[in-house]
């Protein structure tokens, strides 16, 4: 019998137990759409983190200030044990935007963070408040004003007490009214409004249109009351530029934090392309576990399929027996019931992938509506991949029925029952 007509044979037997096939293809339906699923959701989440964080571009480097041999950033690793991390200072801050020290950076910021609420007559809202330098629009070009404008250097340099709002935070305190001039109160502390930035989103669980930029001087003495930054980051004229900064910049702070011994080292400096290289580890690293664990219900179904061709070949033991009566020889039945196991496989392989591209898309249109620009990402690679091995699983799992069923004696077949 050639192949082609094993095929059709087997198709024809699916088409007259339909329930039977419908259960048989549920398992690897479900096996193949979960892992096209999670793979394409991790691919997708990892496109959208890289994307976030490429947007502030791949020519800054962050410095955290961290304890000595606690070996993780100060922001982190220094508030897990109570003790915070106080090794960058302003004089630091200031030396790093030298341009006759460092002519190859661009732009410097430091860094303050605090959850506080502003105020604006009866209207309350808790924000992410951001105590930034004035050039902080150069880190992050992404920072631009819809009304108004950004504070200024002497603003910055004089703790002006201004501020800048993102497009929520300015809606909820000021509702429809133009908020440049006006004034919001976060803690004690009055500040004007000279601008409003341009919506951006969110960024992970982070509004990035609920934050509020102000001077790092006004939030570090006034606000939060500290006299150290939490991180300072710096851009440099183009990528080419980071390993000379690294070297120079770490040399510079060593002298002035009177360092000599590397590991007793108070700062941690972290280039874009570390973070990103980090990302795509870790992420990596996850979607395909998940992936793995995901395809053992492949092998679950497998197992279905198996014991509902055992099931099939008793129903079928006359068949069988009248077929080899006729002539047909051993290779033609396990041909016959390898077809069916193959078929019923690769037919619940191909559903459940095209079945998981299509929640994909919806999942992620979903997310694109709620804000989130998440990048639309089907992994072809990992539906070919299940449906490959559900075909393999039905020549493995089908390989005993099929053997059961071209072993059995003609006449006692057709002598069964």
């Amino acid at each position: 019998m050639k192949i082609r007509d094993s095929f059709k044979t087997a198709w024809r037997n699916m088409r007259r137990s339909k329930l039977r096939t419908a259960l048989s293809l549920l398992g690897m339906v479900v096996g193949v759409f979960a892992v096209t699923l999670i793979v394409s959701l991790g691919l997708g989440l990892k496109g959208y983190v890289i994307g976030q964080i490429s947007s502030f571009g791949t020519d800054y480097l962050a410095i955290h200030p961290i304890l000595p041999g606690v070996g993780a950033r100060g922001s982190i690793g220094s508030g897990s044990i109570g003790v915070p991390a106080t090794s960058l200072k302003d004089a630091d801050l200031a030396l790093l935007g030298d341009k006759s020290v460092f002519p190859y950076v661009t732009g410097v910021t430091g860094q303050r963070a605090a959850y506080e609420i502003a105020s604006n007559g009866n209207k309350d809202l808790r924000v992410f408040v951001l105590g930034v330098s004035a050039t902080y629009p150069i880190i992050d070009p992404q920072t631009v004003a819809e009304k108004g404008r950004f504070f200024s250097e002497d603003e910055d340099r004089s703790l002006s007490s201004v501020v800048v709002l993102g497009t929520s935070a300015a809606t909820t305190l000021f509702g429809d009214a133009d908020p440049i001039g006006d004034k919001i109160r976060i803690k004690d502390v009055s500040l004007t409004v000279v601008g409003v930035l341009k919506k951006r989103g969110s960024f992970g669980p982070i509004d990035l249109d609920q934050m509020v930029f102000v001077p790092l001087g006004v939030v570090e003495k006034r606000i939060s009351h500290v006299d150290y930054q939490q991180e300072i980051d710096v851009k440099v004229k183009d990528q080419s530029y980071l390993p000379a900064a690294v070297d120079d910049i770490t040399r510079v702070l060593r002298r002035r934090h009177n360092i000599t011994d590397p590991s007793k080292d108070d700062f941690q400096i972290t280039t874009a392309t570390d973070v990103l290289n980090q990302i795509n580890i870790v992420t990596d690293a996850i979607t395909w576990l998940l992936g793995f664990l995901a395809a053992i219900s492949l092998l679950v179904g497998g197992i279905g399929i198996m014991n509902i061709m055992l099931v099939s070949v008793t129903e079928r033991i006359r068949e069988v027996g009248l077929r080899k009566a006729m002539g047909a020889r051993r290779s033609d039945i396990m041909a016959q019931f390898l077809a069916e196991s193959v078929l019923l496989t690769s037919v619940g392989g191909i559903t459940g992938g095209l079945l998981a591209m299509l929640v994909t898309i919806g999942l992620v249109a979903a997310a694109r509506y709620a804000g989130y620009n998440a990048p639309y990402i089907v992994s072809l690679p990992a539906f070919l991949v299940a449906a490959v091995v559900s075909a393999t699983i039905g020549i493995i799992f089908g390989i005993y029925p099929a053997r059961k069923a071209a072993s059995l004696d003609p006449i006692v077949a057709l002598r069964f029952e």
